[in-house]
């Protein structure tokens, strides 16, 4: 198969697609953004919603070329109920949703068992208690539905009239025995749901199906070309950031943040880290997650910095000079930004952020850049939660939005001691998914040579620890574990 290859990666608020020729350039790209609806603590996304963003991607990518296949990666966890023909019945439960919270803890008597069968404990964002939520909660609506689907499983029923999930998201639920990558029938049971209303299990990277005629004619797709599942997004981040070998390190930072390392075999070592099924296959990652960085930079510049715009948008560059104009330390102003709670290092929801240690000499810059310490803060504590084989590694991969700021790349990497590597596309998430596409159609032999190939001389930047730091970041490292542990939502 020769031509070119459609790239779309469903983020948690926007859609985008990349048309990437045989050698990895891209030629196309469109993005669409797909807002989150909340009701209260609820917070969801309508099956429209990405019904019109994927149309509107595709019809708009295909004018520059008809590819010779699709391949999708999305966020993980969060279902939906379809009927038979694939029609969503429910809202999309999105990932930070925790409305489910009640069910796990309910359940946190099995989570060891539950930890040694699929490498992640019980939480709130993995899939099967969510899906156990729309059982209890709309049982009517339930007792209707063929499936429960994610997003990813949606879009590609929505193209090829399949009903699949790959590995890395059946990692995701909560559901599937790691070792054997099979539905678990004592984990079903478990959150009282029924096999059947799972979709069937296929490997990442398998041709999910072919692009349906009522399809191709709507989207203007060929008809029949394959629709390739290349797995979860961090799955796909970190192979589009070099996550090849049991020495690879990879930093996400997007809406939350994601360190993650790569196994040749799954690592149960501490319900701390979570280990998935990884992009490449037969690999796993061990991850850890921090829930919010760019939502809680969002929400910072939002309301706490509205007069700082530029084009109607949110200033970065300014927000940048502001956190850059006071010193490291930010003067002893401390943040830990658990705005929606701690992730894998302590599964904890009822965490709350805080900034503390303020007076009335500090300003909204020491705020500033007291949040962007908070968060390479966490993603270093996340950085040491690892097996030593990983978190000694000396260089890590930068990926996701918040690392194009060159401040808060250089703080994180006075932060962890590590040297790290930007490249400068930016690109990961569409790229590793290609990468993975790329092998299945066969153009190269495997994922180590498709990403040789495509960015093995990459133009990118390195950003070098500064000892002078390392002292005062360790403390402030000591000091916002303290704070989390004393604050109301901690675990002290």
């Amino acid at each position: 198969m020769t031509g070119q290859i459609l790239s779309i990666d469903v983020g948690t608020t926007s859609m985008r697609g990349i048309l990437y020729d045989e050698a990895g350039q891209p030629l196309a790209t469109e993005s669409v953004a797909t807002p989150l609806v909340k009701h209260g603590d609820f917070i969801e996304q309508s099956a429209e919603t990405f019904d019109d963003a994927l149309l509107q991607i595709i019809r708009s990518l295909t004018k520059h070329a008809q590819p010779a296949a699709l391949v999708l990666t999305a966020f993980r966890s969060a279902p939906a109920l379809v009927d038979r023909d694939g029609k969503a019945l429910t809202n999309f439960i999105m990932w930070q949703d925790t409305r489910n919270r009640a069910i796990c803890e309910r359940l946190l008597a099995q989570n060891d068992a539950v930890f040694q069968k699929t490498g992640a404990g019980i939480n709130a964002v993995f899939t099967a208690s969510k899906i156990t939520w729309f059982k209890e909660e709309t049982p009517a609506l339930f007792e209707k539905a063929h499936k429960a689907l994610i997003v990813p499983d949606y879009l590609m029923c929505r193209m090829t009239g399949e009903f699949h999930t790959d590995y890395t998201y059946g990692s995701r639920t909560s559901l599937m025995h790691i070792k054997d990558c099979a539905w678990d029938s004592e984990l079903c049971a478990l959150f009282s749901l029924p096999e059947d209303i799972l979709a069937d299990l296929i490997p990442q990277g398998s041709v999910y199906g072919h692009v349906l005629p009522s399809f191709a004619k709507e989207s203007g797709l060929p008809e029949g070309i394959p629709v390739i599942t290349a797995g979860g997004d961090q799955q796909c981040g970190a192979l589009g950031l070099g996550a090849l070998d049991a020495s690879s390190l990879v930093i996400n930072c997007g809406t939350g943040s994601f360190v993650i390392g790569q196994c040749d075999e799954p690592l149960l070592t501490s319900p701390a880290m979570i280990c998935n099924v990884a992009a490449v296959r037969g690999k796993y990652i061990l991850e850890s997650n921090i829930l919010s960085s760019a939502a809680a930079l969002d929400w910072f510049l939002r309301e706490l910095l509205p007069d700082l715009r530029c084009d109607g948008c949110p200033d970065l560059a300014a927000f940048n000079a502001l956190a850059a104009s006071v010193p490291p330390g930010a003067c002893g102003v401390r943040c830990v930004p658990m705005f929606q709670g701690c992730g894998t290092r302590d599964w904890n929801p009822a965490a709350r952020a805080s900034f503390t240690s303020l007076n009335l000499t500090h300003t909204r810059a020491h705020l500033a850049r007291a949040l962007l310490e908070g968060i390479a803060a966490e993603i270093t504590k996340s950085i040491r939660a690892l097996p030593a084989s990983l978190s000694s590694a000396p260089v890590a991969s930068l990926g996701g939005g918040m690392t194009k700021s060159d401040l808060f790349a250089q703080i994180l990497a006075d932060m962890s001691g590590k040297e790290l590597v930007r490249y400068d596309d930016g690109e990961a998430t569409a790229l590793g998914a290609f990468l993975s596409a790329a092998v299945t159609c066969g153009w190269y032999p495997d994922e180590k040579s498709a990403f040789a190939a495509v960015r093995g001389n990459a133009p990118h930047k390195r950003f070098t620890p500064d000892a002078a730091n390392r002292a005062l970041y360790d403390a402030l490292l000591t000091e916002t574990e303290e704070v989390y542990h004393a604050l109301p939502g901690g675990t002290g």
